[in-house]
């Protein structure tokens, strides 16, 4: 299925593995609290301002704490 050109690739922190298609993926929300609820997800166009973001809230990254792409649709992101 071809992606939607309205989607957009942001980074994110993901706590523990994300799940590719399927329910269970949990991200660092903007309070640095963890969330399950995607559009919730702190979002950073720069990989380094998601490092920064980390730093700020000590969280270490790891295998499982890190930081990635997640692609968002304009729907998700309205609902900030």
């Amino acid at each position: 299925m071809a992606r939607s050109k309205k989607n957009r690739d942001l980074f994110v922190i993901f706590f523990g593995p994300q799940q590719y298609r399927g329910p269970g993926t949990r991200y660092y929300a903007n309070d640095a609290t963890v969330t399950a609820i995607k559009s919730k997800a702190a979002k950073f166009y720069l990989f380094e301002d998601a490092r920064d973001f980390a730093e700020r809230n000590k969280i270490e990254l790891t295998a499982l704490t890190y930081i990635g792409r997640e692609s968002f649709s304009e729907f998700e992101l309205s609902m900030d």
